[in-house]
This record gives C-alpha cells, sequence and structure tokens, in this order.
C-alpha cells in the first residue's frame, strides 16, 4: 500500500513476547522504561526483517498472520 509508505508482510515469528525494551529519551533520574516487543516479519518480496517496538495492550500477532509495515519519518511499526 502506498498509504503512509505501508507494505504488506506476513508475520513469520514473535520473538522475545516482551523483550522489555528502552524506549524514549534520556530524563534527570535516567532512562524512561517501556515494554518492547521484537517482530520477525518475511516481506513481501522475500526478505526477513525484525522490527522493535513498544507493546500495545491489545494488538496480538500470530504467525503468518499479514500485516503492515507503517513508515513515518524514518521510523517504521507493525500493524495490522
Amino acid at each position: 500500500s502506498a498509504i503512509g509508505g505501508g507494505r504488506g508482510s506476513i508475520v513469520t515469528a514473535v520473538i522475545g513476547a516482551v523483550a522489555g525494551g528502552l524506549l524514549g529519551s534520556a530524563a534527570e533520574s535516567g532512562l524512561t522504561k517501556t515494554q518492547g516487543v521484537e517482530i520477525t516479519v518475511r516481506e513481501d518480496d522475500g526478505s526477513t526483517r525484525a522490527y522493535v517496538q513498544q507493546v500495545e495492550p491489545n494488538q496480538v500477532f500470530r504467525t503468518g498472520e499479514r500485516v503492515r509495515i507503517m513508515t513515518v519519518d524514518g521510523t517504521s511499526r507493525v500493524t495490522q
């Protein structure tokens, strides 16, 4: 899809259900910690990529499910 720079892909595996990634910028007392997840995706062209993003509470990805990769200002997210 050309909307928002998205492209269709298939989730091949969800790795690290909660990776405990660090997202955000440095604060006075240290870093802001946010729960993260790493999602491995097989693109339509056959290539495989991993995306790390903040956990969305009601978003569950399943192996084999088609997803969209949305890219805005150089930052990509996996969406349903």
